[in-house]
């Protein structure tokens, strides 16, 4: 199959960019990189041949087709080189990868937003409890997970075992910004000593984040540190 001509606009801060940059990254897939400064409002040009709603990242495909939202081009990234295994061919496998992204997003992505992104002591406080039940919930998928006795072995701690899949990848650039909890206040971190039950996903958490392809696509902690202050309230 002839890879077609691609070319991605991205935003290094992004989380939702860092997607498309892993997906790429994993499959080894050539490309051309744009890169688009959020701070800003965005080039006519962009707005108008690219995404009229100025979010990154987007993907053009052979100079006149346009994908955009992260998953759906990590998706596509994904099924042009299914021997990447980013997609398993089991449907179970493929419907667990899609809902644990689903959960992440819907449940404890927002509260991790709430607890992390305010100066208000009793407001962190709160959500951060908050966030603790909807990491539990979400260890509980990470232990569920459909896996073929081919896909572990002692070390294997992604979410299907030994192989990194879109699960992993998708999660993986909210997870290294998961630091940011009590940046901008007094929350103290979530830690493996104060919670022995998430174990799985401080495991899995640890395996994401070595993985080479999320280290090279997440900035240092001081930046994304500043670049999100803005957010706070």
């Amino acid at each position: 199959m002839t890879v077609p001509k691609l070319v991605l606009y991205n935003s290094d801060l992004c989380p939702y960019a860092a997607r498309a940059v892993i997906a790429l990254a994993e499959t080894k897939t050539e490309h051309e990189v744009v890169a688009i400064d959020l701070s800003v409002p965005r080039p006519e040009w962009y707005l108008k041949d690219i995404n009229p709603y100025g979010q990154v990242p987007a993907l053009k495909i052979d100079d006149k087709d346009i994908i955009l939202e992260s998953l759906f081009v990590a998706e596509y990234v994904a099924d042009l080189h299914p021997e990447s295994g980013l997609l398993p061919s089991d449907p179970l496998q493929r419907a667990q990868i899609r809902y644990l992204i689903h959960h992440w997003g819907a449940r404890v992505q927002p509260v991790h937003h709430k607890a992390s992104f305010t100066t208000d002591s009793a407001e962190a406080a709160k959500h951060r409890e908050e966030l603790i039940v909807e990491l539990e919930k979400f260890n509980k998928l990470l232990l569920s997970a459909h896996r073929k006795e081919t896909d572990v072995t002692e070390g294997g701690h992604f979410f299907l075992g030994d192989k990194f899949t879109l699960a992993d990848l998708a999660i993986a650039p909210f997870a290294a910004r998961f630091f940011l909890l009590g940046q901008y206040n007094d929350s103290k971190p979530v830690t493996l000593e104060e919670y022995p039950q998430l174990e799985r996903l401080f495991q899995w958490q640890d395996a994401i984040l070595k993985r080479p392809s999320v280290q090279k696509s997440t900035p240092s902690r001081e930046s994304l540190t500043a670049a999100y202050r803005k957010w706070v309230k």
